[in-house]
């Protein structure tokens, strides 16, 4: 009811039935209004809070640092009197206890300096819909690995595609190697690649690989504790200062693009501008701070991470999407592989088993034959084809050349690929290669033309192509006189021999 308007209507005269026409409200309603004060309220409804009855347990798990979340599963859990009401009104009665308690003395942060070489912070960034101005690269998302040095406030970012375990571990090992040193410690919040749960203790239970990294690289790992953001405040900061001070405002071509521009913007920041905490440039501090970091082990510019895997009943073990064979022998064992940035390595205690490239795309399978020589004995046919998978993974060209030999000389297809096979082992893979692309060239499919290039008197002069495909073998490059030589030899060769399986060209 609006009060005023009664109040105003009585003192201009007006009858109490007259306000009542003009109000709409009953004539003892207008007359209870004029009895009672102009700024009377309603009086509150009495009733009790049904979150109340919880209000020292909620004390109680504030002082233990559980989530509002977690808080509303035990409320709504308990035996004598769950809590049936919703999860805003809940955490609206939180809030204010969880503010009164940040202004306890206790809780008051202290904002502390690092010693030189003492600490390193991380943490990690996403960024959707990143501003790429290439179409197929528009609306992707991308994360940043960020790093900051405490004492100096020397900064170091990378842009990736994912957050994985290995983007991690091989982010904070550049650091190291971009320091020239390891920090005392890293401090980071509770990621899964890092945490991966606490104890009854609240110790932190470190993720098998962070733990093998921290032990060779010789550096303390450290877990912010749950609920205590400000104790890794001053990276977190480093997260908004490169999204607010980097990225606002700008656009990139591509991820080489953005890559060229971090780098840029860093030698700024870290050489050029003075940290406001220190009033000096971070690389002018950070030259205190070099002679204090441990040294860099020797693992650190070819590191593997491991991880545990097992044999398959077709002896191979699978990274990710990937597989790759280790010897039959080893069928149903619990292998350590050591994942490094460009191989893998299948070790059985301390025996090294076997050691593949890494594959740069998905779903692949890497197969070293010899691994399979127990079957062979007994499966012929299964050498044939295990020597032929081994081929045309080596390079497109000898892909093509295989597939044609096959199409062509079906019926002499065993002898020619195993004959393929122990040559490309005796000669090596360069010049085993440079020969089957010279014979593909002249449509010269089987392994005599291969032998009659590679018995040349003239050695070869082998230089790469400029800017192979990506995932393709170095192609060879002959000088044109061993070309011209090399094809007069095959039409004298071709003249002079024919083969048994009618696979002349």
């Amino acid at each position: 009811m609006d009060r005023s308007t009664i109040h105003y209507l009585h003192q201009k005269g007006w009858t109490k039935s007259q306000i009542a026409d003009a109000t709409g409200f009953h004539r003892d309603t207008v007359a209870r209004a004029l009895r009672e004060p102009i700024d009377q309220q309603a009086a509150p409804r009495q009733r009790t809070s049904t979150i109340a009855v919880f209000h020292d347990q909620i004390e109680t798990w504030l002082a233990a640092q559980w989530t509002v979340q977690r808080m509303l599963e035990a409320a709504r859990q308990h035996p004598e009197h769950p809590y049936t009401g919703g999860p805003a009104a809940f955490s609206n009665y939180v809030r204010p206890l969880k503010r009164a308690r940040m202004r306890l003395p206790s809780q008051v942060p202290i904002a502390f300096e690092g010693l030189p070489g003492e600490l390193l912070q991380i943490d990690w960034g996403e960024v959707r819909q990143f501003p790429f101005t290439r179409s197929d690269l528009a609306r992707q998302t991308r994360y940043f690995f960020a790093a900051r040095l405490k004492y100096s406030r020397w900064m170091w970012v990378r842009f990736t595609t994912d957050m994985r375990e290995e983007t991690l571990l091989r982010c904070l090992i550049a650091v190291f190697v971009a320091l020239h040193g390891v920090p005392w410690v890293v401090t980071t919040d509770n990621m899964k690649t890092v945490v991966l749960a606490r104890d009854e203790a609240n110790q932190p239970r470190w993720h098998p690989a962070y733990a093998k990294l921290a032990a060779e690289f010789g550096f303390h790992p450290h877990a912010c504790d749950p609920g205590a953001g400000n104790q890794k405040g001053s990276v977190e900061n480093l997260v908004k200062f490169v999204k607010q001070n980097f990225l606002l405002g700008r656009t990139f071509h591509d991820d080489a693009d953005l890559a060229q521009e971090a780098a840029a913007w860093l030698e700024r920041v870290n050489g050029v501008r003075l940290s406001a905490a220190t009033e000096q440039a971070p690389l002018v501090r950070l030259a205190e701070e070099e002679p204090q970091f441990k040294p860099l082990p020797d693992v650190a510019h070819d590191d593997g991470w491991f991880e545990t895997v097992t044999v398959s009943r077709e002896s191979l073990v699978a990274i990710a999407t990937n597989r790759s064979s280790v010897p039959v022998a080893s069928v149903g064992m619990v292998l350590t592989a050591r994942i490094h940035a460009t191989r893998i390595a299948f070790s059985h205690g301390e025996t090294l088993l076997a050691t593949h490239p890494r594959a740069t795309g998905r779903k692949q399978r890497s197969v070293i034959p010899e691994h399979y020589e127990p079957v062979f004995v007994r499966k012929p046919r299964a050498r044939v084809m295990a020597y032929r998978d081994w081929l045309v993974q080596r390079s497109p060209q000898l892909a093509a050349s295989v597939s044609e030999l096959c199409r062509r000389r079906y019926a002499a297809m065993e002898p020619q690929i195993l004959a393929l096979y122990d040559l490309a082992q005796q000669v090596g893979m360069a010049a085993f290669l440079a020969a089957v692309e010279l014979a593909h060239d002249q449509h010269a499919y089987g392994v005599e033309y291969v032998q009659a290039i590679l018995t040349q008197p003239t050695p070869w002069q082998l230089a790469p192509r400029p800017a192979p495909i990506l995932g393709e073998s170095p192609a060879l490059v002959l000088p044109q006189s061993d070309v011209e030589r090399s094809l007069d030899q095959y039409e004298q060769y071709v003249t002079n021999h024919h083969t048994p399986e009618g696979g002349a060209v």
